[in-house]
């Protein structure tokens, strides 16, 4: 295990004590777990627990993570929702990293669970795989819940991608074949989330075929809506809007994308929220360097 931590400087991601401060974040904590069907192979077969001890486990490590970073995906549980394996483009990225070697990065990687899912699925260990995110405690918190310190060898990097200049990055620049960012851009505003694309983009290889994937809240209009907390703000993009980012992002980093999208329907428990609208929907997307 490697660890790498970036420089530690003025950020525009909300901090727990933020966060906690102009929202009733309690509301997003679910009190009664319940294990989907989808998550029970991983901790029995790849991290070796006994059916009766998946429940009491991922229980206080919930706690425990949501008090680290009280956002909802967390209280939620989503990182057992293994949604990146549903992808459309997870075939493609499991296939060439077992067939080609190539190098992968989650980014906003949570508690690790999609490396892990990875991995079970037949990804080599030997594969070059990061992960970042701005929430060091997650890393050590993945490693009790999943039982693999001692087997996952993969780099764990702390760093902020809404800083304009990261330098703990540098030399990761132009490094990666695949990029995942699951359910990071929608916490942002227009400029943040341009920040944090022209930073995801001078890490993939300049080569075609780079390949830039993953999800995130969007609505159908394409429009501001309001964040997380109280008296702040993010763009929920439209399948239009989207598309059009990435072409402006194209031009802002001299590169060129393709981006393949699709719609998915939100969750019922998103849709009496502060921060949801009617037209709220998921953004599932691929997008590919020309």
């Amino acid at each position: 295990m490697t660890r790498i931590v970036a420089d530690d400087q003025t950020h525009a991601q909300i901090t727990p004590d933020e966060l906690q401060k102009s929202a009733d974040t309690s509301k997003w904590f679910v009190e009664n777990i319940k294990i989907p069907p989808q998550a029970q192979d991983l901790p029995e077969k790849y991290s070796g627990y006994a059916p009766k001890q998946i429940l009491p486990e991922v229980s206080s490590l919930h706690s425990r993570a949501f008090k680290a970073w009280p956002y909802p995906c967390i209280g939620q549980l989503l990182f057992l929702d293994l949604t990146t394996s549903n992808h459309p483009a997870y075939a493609e990225v499991l296939r060439r990293l077992k067939e080609n070697g190539h190098t992968y990065l989650d980014s906003g990687c949570c508690l690790g669970q999609d490396i892990r899912k990875l991995m079970f699925d037949g990804a080599p260990s030997s594969a070059a795989m990061y992960r970042i995110d701005v929430e060091p405690a997650f890393f050590d918190l993945g490693y009790e819940l999943f039982r693999d310190r001692n087997i996952l060898d993969a780099r764990f990097i702390t760093a902020d991608l809404t800083q304009k200049s990261v330098r703990g990055l540098k030399s990761l620049q132009g490094s990666f074949d695949i990029i995942s960012v699951q359910n990071v851009f929608h916490l942002f505003n227009l400029e943040v989330q341009k920040t944090v694309a022209q930073n995801l983009v001078s890490l993939t290889k300049p080569v075609a075929g780079s390949l830039v994937y993953g999800r995130q809240l969007g609505s159908k209009e394409g429009k501001e809506v309001e964040g997380f907390a109280k008296g702040t703000a993010a763009f929920a993009h439209s399948v239009e809007t989207w598309v059009k980012f990435w072409q402006e992002i194209g031009k802002a980093t001299a590169s060129e994308w393709q981006v393949r999208i699709q719609e998915d329907e939100i969750s019922e428990w998103m849709k009496p929220q502060t921060w949801s609208i009617p037209s709220m929907t998921f953004l599932v997307f691929t997008a590919v360097r020309q």
